[in-house]
């Protein structure tokens, strides 16, 4: 039986974490099958000649050997790289389609049903560019503290966009679809109700990721310093 790893929204830049790398890297060895349900990396912190000249490129042939599929999300749109993707990924889409057991899953990031500012309004997005990502990686250097500011002040953002992302495939009625997965919102959530999955983010030492075997979800929240 082929298991298959989904993770999503890590942000990686020029900020190098030698522990995570670990982890990740663990991480994908230990499936048969690695899809990155976008923002693998952060346009708006580091350029993507940053990214893959920083030392996260330990992390490409692992991800490349897993034939990894890359699912384009809004801090990593295509328009932001170039062919260098290929360094990390065998297969670059906006939607996946998961054939696991009998089951069938479809992933795409979220943005496109749940668009933020940078999707919204580009431009103004661009005038701000990077001012807010890089304080808010690394002015922040304190973990509680970091962890308590996102709480207070990014939580019920994130829980908006993942109600609206919930809305949105409750409202869905497709017999041939047994699960719908983002991420985007950063929730680690699931409603089976809605057959709707989030698989998190990682950040402040905390990792949300998906586990799919022979058409079973499962769902793994760790520490990983």
């Amino acid at each position: 039986m082929k298991k298959t790893l989904i993770i999503s929204d890590l942000h990686l830049n020029n900020s190098f974490d030698r522990e995570l790398s670990h982890y990740i890297a663990n991480l994908v060895r230990s499936v048969d099958q690695v899809i990155i349900n976008g923002d693998f990396w952060d346009h708006y912190i580091c350029s993507f000649d940053e990214f893959v000249a920083s030392e996260w490129n330990q992390l490409f042939p692992i991800l490349r050997e897993k034939n990894a599929i890359f699912i384009y999300g809004n801090h990593d749109k295509a328009a932001f790289s170039d062919e260098r993707v290929t360094f990390f990924s065998a297969k670059q889409v906006v939607e996946y389609t998961l054939h696991s057991g009998d089951k069938r899953f479809i992933i795409e990031h979220g943005n496109r049903i749940a668009p933020e500012m940078d999707d919204k309004h580009p431009t103004l997005a661009n005038l701000f560019d990077r001012f807010y990502p890089r304080f808010y990686f690394y002015m922040m250097k304190d973990l509680w503290a970091t962890r308590f500011i996102h709480r207070k002040f990014m939580y019920p953002k994130q829980e908006k966009l993942d109600v609206i992302l919930q809305r949105y495939f409750s409202r869905l009625d497709d017999a041939s679809v047994d699960g719908y997965i983002c991420g985007h919102s950063h929730i680690f959530a699931a409603s089976p109700t809605f057959k709707y999955y989030n698989s998190g983010y990682f950040f402040a030492g905390e990792a949300h990721y998906l586990i799919i075997e022979d058409g079973t979800i499962s769902r793994h929240s760790e520490f990983y310093w």
